[in-house]
């Protein structure tokens, strides 16, 4: 008897109207019926024959093009036997260190030497982004991401204002005297695109809108949908937005993120050791996709990164995200600024004169 072996790295996550089929070594996924997913989920126990049996001689044909599908990308494979050697994945997900990412919505007035940021970033902070709502010069860019040299920060993104001096290839200059930024954002561009830098390792986006506030951040799009077993395994346990994030907002007030309404004092007073044990800031890096309404039906809960600051709901922290257009009972996206039961909750948080 013939089997189809699933790798272990390709799981399959249902949601109410549709399911998932991850690739997390490739970092790809596939949108699938959840009748083609349980399909899949049986024949991880059983053979292709007994399949056929138990659906129907009819599905046959079926059947064999939803195992072709599998091979073709390179997803499984036909044996004998269903290998052992494919032991179940394992989800668990954990790091060393207190604080691995910070955001920093940079202001000149600030001192970013003081001792709150030596403490944080004595944390093995893995990853930064840098947010500069107002034109900056390139040498004021320069010296701020000088700082880091000798930290073990290896991720650096950059939220820059457009300005026709900073161009591609100065731009390119600059991530490769600072190999540590690897990626760009440059918001209120005259035209929308994407280019790479750096031998193409390094994406810059062009976007069309002014970013000129935290009010921006929180939107769920399809195309921010990330497929690999770091964020897959994360989000089984924790927040992908928050779990052990810490960030630092215009005025300097720390906070779970710039948008949140809480903060947890200034830098210029607060210790880092204050804030890492207050119960409060830890809540929200423990708040799963899966216990979140809507949702835990939807089956793209493991490729998104979530929001918890701009909620429908502002009243339950655990009611699904404001800005997500996204409808996991009918598979479909909409404008969710338009969308009638969201308006009071865009009217709370102000988000009016950001929408248009």
């Amino acid at each position: 008897m013939e089997y189809l072996n699933i790798y272990a790295n390709c799981r399959i996550v249902k949601g109410a109207g549709m399911s998932l089929l991850y690739d997390l070594q490739l970092r790809r996924y596939y949108h699938i019926p959840n009748d083609t997913a349980d399909v899949y989920l049986f024949l991880q126990q059983h053979s292709i024959e007994e399949c056929v049996a138990h659906y129907g001689e009819d599905n046959r044909e079926t059947i064999e093009d939803y195992i072709d599908f599998v091979i073709s990308r390179e997803l499984g494979f036909k044996d004998q036997q269903l290998l052992p050697e494919l032991t179940t994945l394992d989800l668990s997900w954990d790091r060393y260190a207190d604080i691995t990412n910070v955001i920093i919505e940079y202001n000149e007035a600030i001192d970013y030497d003081g001792p709150f940021f030596r403490e944080l970033f004595a944390l093995h902070v893995q990853a930064l982004e840098i947010r500069y709502y107002h034109a900056v010069t390139l040498d004021k860019i320069r010296a701020f991401v000088e700082r880091f040299n000798g930290t073990t920060l290896k991720y650096i993104k950059l939220v820059l204002s457009y300005d026709k001096v900073l161009d591609l290839q100065l731009l390119d200059k600059l991530v490769k005297q600072y190999p540590r930024v690897k990626s760009l954002l440059i918001h209120s561009s005259p035209v929308l695109r994407q280019e790479k830098i750096f031998d193409g390792s390094v994406p810059v986006v062009f976007f069309d809108k002014p970013i000129n506030s935290c009010m921006a951040c929180g939107e769920i799009r399809a195309n921010y949908f990330v497929s690999n077993l770091e964020l897959f395994t994360e989000s089984q346990h924790y927040n992908t937005c928050l779990n052990r994030k810490l960030s630092i907002n215009l005025n300097g007030y720390i906070k779970n993120c710039p948008s949140m309404q809480e903060d947890y004092g200034h830098v210029a007073t607060a210790s880092l050791r204050q804030v890492l044990d207050n119960p409060v800031f830890r809540r929200y890096g423990s708040i799963r996709k899966d216990d979140i309404t809507v949702c835990r039906d939807c089956e793209f809960r493991h490729a998104c990164t979530d929001c918890r600051a701009y909620v429908e709901n502002p009243e339950d922290v655990y009611s699904k995200p404001l800005k997500c257009g996204y409808d996991p009972y009918t598979n479909k996206w909409e404008d969710w600024t338009q969308h009638p039961m969201k308006q009071a909750a865009i009217a709370c948080y102000g988000l009016k004169e950001t929408n248009n």
